[in-house]
């Protein structure tokens, strides 16, 4: 049963960039240039498990509408990540990783979904990818 689950998620399961903690913002962004095609960036600690993500949208907005562009490529990656980000691991059933993404608040409800097999970083998952897969 646990193997239906599982593919249930690796069907949509996407591969994400990800980057240590100890990271400036200005190491980070050079990361999401060379990843154009990724809508997020997972921030882990040293044992790859994720602490943490960045949507790249909403990263590339902050780094370019701030003064004092200098201050922010120095800041530490923790101090503008989502702390909090929704993670789930590969064997969680599809509909309860879908229905708590949707019961996240409406500005996070796109933002991307962590999927950790053994507590490792697995990839990602688009809602948007999970709804299409649901019809």
């Amino acid at each position: 049963m646990s193997t239906v689950l599982t593919s249930e998620l690796s069907a949509v399961l996407r591969s994400a960039p990800s980057v240590p903690a100890s990271l400036t913002c200005r190491e980070t962004m050079r990361v999401m240039f060379q990843h154009p095609e990724s809508k997020c960036i997972v921030v882990c600690n040293e044992g790859n498990e994720p602490v943490g993500i960045l949507m790249c949208e909403r990263f590339f907005l902050r780094a370019t509408g701030r003064m004092g562009t200098d201050h922010f490529y120095r800041e530490s990656i923790t101090k503008l990540m989502n702390r909090k980000p929704l993670i789930a691991d590969l064997s969680t059933p599809a509909a309860s990783v879908l229905a708590e993404a949707m019961n996240r608040p409406d500005m996070m409800k796109n933002d991307c979904i962590i999927i950790t097999s053994q507590g490792k970083l697995a990839g990602v998952i688009y809602p948007s990818d999970m709804l299409c897969s649901r019809q």
